[in-house]
């Protein structure tokens, strides 16, 4: 019996170069810049915004000392922070590379930026969870959101996987295509 092809192995109908033509490399930096927009805010968020959100009338100097004396560093988790932010953003940016170098088709290297903004939304739960439960345990607080910038980060992350979901239209469609031929 003969294997199935793969959706994945399954060629587009035009050559890499005349897609390339076709969709210009222009924009191919717009995925590094929206992904390192999404990681500042999502940095900012959670050091600043969150905590003056979550404790109206205090400043933030006042929360970061009421922190520290319950024993939580706020400057140790800066680096992880932004190390957390880094990688995305070079994710971001290797997909970029390789994209520019023609290594891959113009809707896989949408594909990818789509896929490393859609990412964003566990990567924001997974930094956040720290200091919103550090905020919670000090001042008896829920340790959710409590700003408007969380859902807009995970709205930009749900349309992201939206894109990328139906950017895959054409290649499955293309591979049920191969499958009854």
């Amino acid at each position: 019996m003969h294997p199935r092809p793969s959706p994945v192995l399954v060629p587009a109908p035009r050559t890499p170069d005349a897609a390339w033509t076709r969709w210009g490399t222009w924009w191919l930096p717009l995925g590094p810049v929206l992904v390192a927009c999404y990681a500042t805010v999502m940095v900012l968020t959670i050091l600043v915004l969150e905590p003056l959100a979550a404790m109206p009338g205090m400043t933030r100097a006042e929360i970061f000392a009421a922190l520290a004396a319950a024993g939580v560093s706020v400057a140790g988790k800066v680096p992880f922070l932004v190390g957390w932010a880094a990688l995305g953003v070079g994710l971001s940016v290797a997909g970029c590379a390789v994209a520019l170098r023609g290594r891959v088709a113009p809707d896989t290297a949408l594909a990818w930026q789509l896929a490393v903004l859609a990412l964003g939304a566990p990567a924001y739960f997974w930094a956040a969870f720290d200091m919103g439960m550090d905020l919670a345990d000090t001042f008896m607080i829920t340790g959710g959101d409590h700003s408007a910038i969380p859902p807009v980060l995970y709205a930009v992350s749900g349309w992201a996987l939206v894109a990328l979901v139906a950017l895959q239209i054409p290649r499955v469609v293309r591979w049920a295509r191969a499958r009854r031929a």
